[in-house]
């Protein structure tokens, strides 16, 4: 039965995978982005280019860390314990996108700004998971 795998088996380990696979992914094109950018434009100044590169660290390691069990599991027993936590990850998007938005336009939407901008999306894409993560454990009861 140890090297022998059902269809069934195979199934829920895809299953489960699916789960990772979709942020893992985001991630790590988010890192590569901006890693991209941070060093395709050399001309930007010092601390865009270093807030790049440091969302993209950010984002290499979220997308180490989303591939382990403990995230998710981390996750399900934060919203367990805490009720506030249903709204909490709707309400950092909402403040994330507003700030993103009103500090673009606000600087005549400046190159500059734009990848300041990019370069907190990290935080918008690590609440989305956690949305997803809780309405998959809703869903699984």
């Amino acid at each position: 039965m140890g090297i022998f795998r059902t269809e069934k088996h195979d199934k829920d380990y895809w299953r489960k995978m699916k789960r990772f696979t979709l942020f893992t992914f985001l991630y790590l094109a988010l890192g590569v982005c901006l890693t991209a950018i941070a060093l395709g434009y050399p001309n930007l100044p010092s601390g865009v280019q270093t807030s790049l590169f440091i969302s993209a660290g950010a984002s290499y390691i979220a997308c180490l860390l989303s591939t382990f069990p403990f995230w998710r599991e981390t996750t399900i027993r934060l919203y367990r314990e805490r009720n506030s936590a249903v709204i909490l990850p709707w309400l950092v998007i909402g403040f994330n996108i507003v700030w993103i938005i009103w500090d673009v336009q606000s600087q005549n939407w400046a190159m500059e700004a734009i990848l300041q901008a990019l370069s907190r999306l990290i935080a918008v894409l690590l609440f989305v998971e956690i949305i997803v993560i809780t309405r998959q454990m809703n869903s699984e009861r």
